[in-house]
């Protein structure tokens, strides 16, 4: 049984290789370019921001140069360009990216290099060191790095990952993990069928009037009851029914479970995270707080990220009957 576990707290953690390796120079330029990697990754194409992030980036890689601070990487481990995101790590040793989700990490570990600075410790650099079954792989960051959550719940984080999406929000029914094939089309029949059907209606205390009515005047107490369950105590089930419960939310505009969606979106599952996204920016969160898709992409199907867009923007409606295609 799954314990209910804390959601990552980091949003984008760069890592770059040894700068003594390859120069300052070169350092710098790595660096730079994991910050318009992390720009681009939470703010979409506003320039300032990218080059105010590419600017800190550099500025970082080369102080951690100059400071003499090395940390001597573990025997055999390779040293490559990495950013750690809340649904694993994104390699791109090669301008090749490479993604590990948490199921494929099997141990990470921090190393500090540390200074006095007026007679307090403070942290020059950071390394980080990431193993897979068959890979050692690290990176360094100039200061510290807050991945002290991931420490202590990866293998929780790799649990939570690996488990496969629900089509009822019992979280009995598995509909696929996407990880082997795409889950978006099946989820939102899915969530379809829960609200048309006399079953599901009842399972989700919808009223009479159907839920196209519900979702006209707002999701009733009740519906809201069960959905929150659904979203925040169903660590225990088989699979996970908070993909499912997330599109529900967004369907019968289940505003008051907004603050449970922004948590949902930094779920170490992908496709629970991008659903927690979808649901939220559906129901107005700002879009600064529950990011975009495209933050998670690399660990999703094109597919389901293209389903995804289309049903944030879509109307009540969810057009998704057997064959049919996402409004």
């Amino acid at each position: 049984m799954l314990r209910k576990l804390p959601p990552p707290d980091f949003r984008y953690v760069g890592l770059h290789p040894d700068p003594g390796s390859t120069g300052a120079l070169a350092a710098a330029g790595t660096a730079g370019l994991a910050g318009v990697a992390a720009a681009l990754f939470s703010a979409g194409s506003q320039t300032l921001s990218l080059g105010l992030m590419a600017m800190g980036s550099a500025i970082g890689a080369l102080t951690l140069a100059r400071a003499g601070q090395r940390i001597s990487a573990r025997r055999g481990a390779r040293e490559v360009t990495m950013a750690v995101v809340p649904w694993g790590v994104l390699v791109d040793p090669d301008t090749a990216p490479r993604v590990l989700r948490w199921p494929a990490v099997r141990r990470v570990s921090v190393d500090v290099s540390h200074t006095m600075r007026g007679g307090t410790p403070a942290v020059v650099s950071s390394l980080v060191t990431v193993h897979t079954e068959r890979d050692v792989l690290a990176g360094r960051a100039a200061g510290a790095v807050n991945l002290e959550r991931l420490l202590a719940n990866l293998d929780g984080y790799a649990q939570e990952a690996a488990r496969p999406v629900a089509g009822d929000i019992e979280g009995v029914t598995a509909l696929g993990d996407g990880v082997t094939e795409p889950v978006a089309a099946a989820l939102l029949r899915a969530a379809d069928a829960a609200c048309v059907t006399s079953c599901g209606a009842a399972r989700l205390a919808l009223p009479a009037g159907g839920y196209r009515a519900a979702a006209a005047r707002g999701a009733a107490p009740e519906t809201v009851a069960v959905l929150r369950a659904a979203l925040t105590s169903s660590h225990g089930c088989p699979a996970d029914p908070r993909p499912l419960s997330a599109i529900l939310a967004g369907v019968l505009g289940a505003t008051e479970l907004v603050p449970d969606l922004l948590r949902l979106a930094s779920s170490p599952h992908p496709v629970a995270a991008a659903f927690g996204k979808a649901a939220a920016l559906r129901l107005g969160a700002p879009p600064n707080r529950a990011g975009s898709l495209d933050e998670i992409a690399a660990f999703l199907f094109e597919e389901d990220v293209e389903i995804g867009k289309r049903w944030i923007a879509s109307d009540a409606t969810l057009c998704l009957r057997q064959g049919a295609e996402a409004c």
